[in-house]
């Protein structure tokens, strides 16, 4: 007990509620000494106020009493769905019927990994790229002529290095100059896209593949258990609907 308002005890579990309803940054915020004192004096003030209201008869203002009413439909709908859906799952054969029905959802797609050498689309930009492109004849590192020439962050972070990207993620231009690339370590001519001008060199290639069935199987249990409960839930209303009237006045 954390403190009593005319006989009403705040416990710590209240404080607790309060911090985990709020929501996992309010709670890194206000677990603490400071913020959980704060909390206990908002639960503190609120008790007093609610004393207040008590006193002044405001408990049979209809103002309380459609908020009381609202609440309690809420919470008693609340606590019927859950006890409806409580025991919902999705078994492993479910699951792994699903998978084997669904090939198509569970297959990764074609990615690249390839660095680029951003160029301003500006008076000089040809100039720019006819260097670059005649230093990488020469051998020059494509990494030290993309921290030396490209304005693309990347660049300094790591010598244009974009990672692995699957078709869609880029811009048209781009993503078809990156595709169109054959084997690692070649190299496209500059390509125009609204950024500017890009020169791209494949890294690496990853070729669409299946993901296997362990590594989706938790995220495929939860998916279908959520189907059946919505499938549920759906089926309780309309029977609802079917024992009791419902009247929406035109």
């Amino acid at each position: 007990v954390l403190a009593v308002v005319d006989g009403q005890e705040i416990k710590e579990k209240d404080v607790d509620q309060l911090l985990m309803s709020a929501g996992p940054q309010a709670a890194m915020m206000y677990d603490n000494e400071q913020g959980r004192k704060m909390i206990l004096d908002e639960l503190i003030a609120g008790h007093l106020f609610a004393l207040s209201a008590k006193k002044q008869g405001l408990e049979e203002t209809p103002e309380f009493k459609d908020t009381l009413n609202s609440f309690v439909n809420q919470s008693l709908a609340r606590l019927a769905i859950e006890n409806l859906v409580k025991d919902v799952t999705a078994s492993e054969e479910d699951c792994k019927k699903f998978y084997a029905e669904n090939p198509d959802r569970f297959t990764a797609p074609d990615e690249i990994r390839a660095r680029h050498i951003l160029i301003a689309d500006d008076e000089a930009a040809a100039d720019k790229l006819a260097l670059i492109q005649e230093e990488l004849k020469k051998g020059t590192s494509f990494d030290a002529l993309a921290i030396e020439h490209s304005i693309d962050p990347t660049a300094k972070q790591g010598g244009g290095d974009l990672g692995f990207f699957s078709r869609g993620q880029m811009v048209p231009e781009f993503e078809e100059a990156a595709f169109a690339l054959k084997e690692s370590g070649d190299i496209s001519e500059p390509v125009k896209s609204d950024f500017g001008w890009h020169i791209i060199k494949l890294e690496e290639k990853k070729p669409s593949a299946v993901i296997p069935y362990e590594e989706v199987a938790q995220q495929l249990e939860q998916y279908l258990a959520n189907e059946k409960k919505t499938e549920k839930y759906q089926e309780a209303l309309e029977a609802l609907k079917q024992e009791y009237t419902v009247e929406i006045p035109q």
